[in-house]
């Protein structure tokens, strides 16, 4: 008799964990713009932004993404619109998002720390015609700027909307940029001063089941990303996924958000989700780890995402000694990457000595599915997995690079599927059919080129990547590839390879360190100091390879590739030698 192989995306066994009333809950056909108006009706005067203990109310929140709206529709801003935003977490980008996304227009966010040339690439790729800016970049890169082609170029500043008292002390010891008003360039104030918050002043488009909400970007500033293109409904999804977890979400609760809103955990998990739950959403525009102990001392948060070495830093602040209560906490998000049995148990420990009722809510995701894919609320722990799927999600492990699911306990490749899938990869066919792939069911699966599996409870645990990916303590994503491209436009360059190296200062995650094999006759010296500078001049800090080593040959495998395993573990095993030897 045939065994039927049994598969998680049929049996679905994490349902298990959602009540009854949750497993009906539907993602509601609403723009983003709509679900904020909708969900907090009757409690416009709570607080929606706490920006530097500045309260900004859910009222002030809807007035003003109107105001940005009518502005936005008097520069000529219509449906299908991409408008270019290059800044951290400011209530004004904020309010730009969902003003954009009343007239049906969409904001794409730009990690301000591009260079000019990646900026530029995507001002091309999306035809964005305004520019929103931070003022402290805007030196750097005004002259690029204007050859850009750009009609409308709006500076904002961190102190906007801080509170006059903060301002003046700010402006007191660091005076604010000086940002002359001519040409297409204009401030933040004279582009708000020409719209209304009058909710009829602008056109409101109104939901497309297709359209796109906002637009992020892929792999931190390295290298050139990918534009994730996300939908209301991707959006929506994962503020009703986390809605219907069994998390208890009042309105009196604050959540505390590090996470820039130019990545999909930013402006989906940690603005969009809290809006939706009518949570008050602590904005920390520039996040110092050294301060997490402050952080949540003061602002008692009940939930917040962040990466394990903050935790750690949480653990070890003075802020956390003696016992302080941290009760408070509901859900403890963790994510960037997996942890060991020990860090977990670390970090998990000290939660539960200082009065967490849970452990931490550990979890997994990608751009690509708007953020999350899986975590685990209330509790429902288990060691050393990223959780189970989102309410509204479906994940299964599939042979690799094939649609063939494998069922339980069996390695390979993780995918998604479900409404909070991207529309697809900005003016990047090639890329999407690479991820986006339809398979025998008839639903597009997210192919995440992540190695795990699933036990047959539904939990995911991750064992490794497929593609060649560096992720740093703090979640960013790095491509060696990229950096290998850069590297291999040196003329004195014979091959090169990057790889991940332990980092031996946090209880997680890897730096690139770079290895290169030189033609004969080079001067090493030269080259190393010609490709340090070009590391300054065109990789992010975090993206710069923490060592260059020449290398007589290159390591090859059977096939001829490189061995990079072989040179990672390589450096980290010295690296440990001399760390045992120099502590005696």
């Amino acid at each position: 008799m045939k065994t039927v192989k049994r598969l998680p995306s049929q049996e679905k066994p994490w349902m298990q964990f959602f009540s009854e009333t949750a497993q009906k809950a539907e993602v509601p056909k609403e723009t983003i713009y709509e679900a904020i108006v909708r969900r907090n009706k009757g409690f416009e005067n709570n607080v929606a932004i706490n920006y530097f203990d500045r309260k900004i109310t859910y009222r002030e929140l809807i007035d003003r993404s109107n105001n940005a709206a009518a502005a936005f529709a008097n520069l000529g801003v219509k449906k299908g619109d991409i408008i270019a935003c290059a800044t951290v977490t400011f209530p004004e980008p904020v309010y730009s998002l969902y003003g954009l996304n009343k007239l049906g227009a969409t904001l794409m966010t730009l990690d301000p720390r591009l260079t000019a040339e990646q900026i530029n690439e995507f001002i091309k790729r999306s035809n964005a015609k305004i520019l929103l800016l931070v003022d402290l970049f805007y030196d750097k890169l005004k002259d690029d700027l204007q050859k850009m082609g750009l009609e409308h170029i709006i500076i904002i500043s961190a102190d906007t909307s801080m509170p006059k008292a903060l301002k003046f002390v700010k402006q007191f010891k660091m005076p604010a940029p000086k940002i002359k008003e001519e040409g297409n360039v204009m401030t933040w104030n004279t582009f708000a001063k020409n719209g209304s918050s009058d909710p009829e002043a602008s056109y409101t488009a109104g939901y497309g089941e297709n359209d796109c909400a906002a637009i992020t970007l892929t792999g931190g500033t390295t290298g050139m990303p990918k534009g994730v293109m996300l939908s209301h409904d991707g959006f929506n999804a994962i503020a009703t996924s986390f809605e219907n977890c069994g998390v208890s979400y009042t309105r009196d609760q604050r959540f505390l958000n590090i996470i820039p809103m130019f990545s999909s955990y930013g402006i989906v998990s940690s603005l969009h989700m809290p809006f939706c739950l009518g949570l008050e959403d602590v904005v920390i525009p520039k996040f110092d780890q050294e301060k997490v102990g402050h952080y949540v001392k003061k602002y008692r948060p009940a939930h917040t995402l962040m990466v394990p070495a903050h935790y750690e830093k949480l653990m070890n602040s003075k802020e956390m000694a003696n016992g302080f209560d941290l009760s408070f906490f509901e859900t403890a998000g963790s994510g960037g990457d997996t942890m060991n049995a020990g860090t977990e148990a670390k970090l998990n420990g000290f939660l539960k000595d200082h009065g967490s009722r849970f452990p931490l809510s550990q979890g997994y995701g990608m751009s690509e599915v708007s953020s999350a894919g899986s975590c685990y609320c209330n509790g429902n722990f288990r060691s050393l997995s990223v959780g189970y799927p989102l309410l509204m999600n479906t994940i299964s492990i599939f042979k690799p690079e094939t649609t063939e699911e494998v069922g339980y306990n069996v390695e390979g490749e993780i995918c998604m599927t479900g409404p909070s899938n991207m529309l697809g990869y900005l003016n990047d066919p090639k890329e999407t059919e690479n991820v986006m792939i339809k398979h025998p069911d008839g639903k597009v699966w997210i192919h995440s080129g992540d190695i795990g599996y699933m036990d047959e409870d539904g939990y995911l645990y991750i064992k490794g990547r497929i593609k060649r990916m560096i992720t740093p303590f703090n979640g960013h994503k790095i491509f060696p590839a990229q950096i290998e491209g850069l590297i291999g436009h040196h003329d004195a360059v014979k091959s090169c390879a990057v790889v991940g190296v332990k980092d031996f200062d946090h209880v997680q995650g890897e730096w690139p360190v770079a290895y290169v094999e030189l033609k004969e006759g080079t001067d090493a010296e030269a080259v190393l100091a010609d490709l340090k500078a070009m590391y300054v001049g065109e990789l992010d800090d975090l993206a710069r390879p923490i060592d260059t080593i020449v290398l007589d040959a290159m390591p090859r495998e059977g096939m001829g590739k490189i061995a990079y395993k072989k040179l990672s573990a390589q450096y980290n095993a010295e690296q440990e030698a001399a760390r045992a030897q120099a502590a005696g």
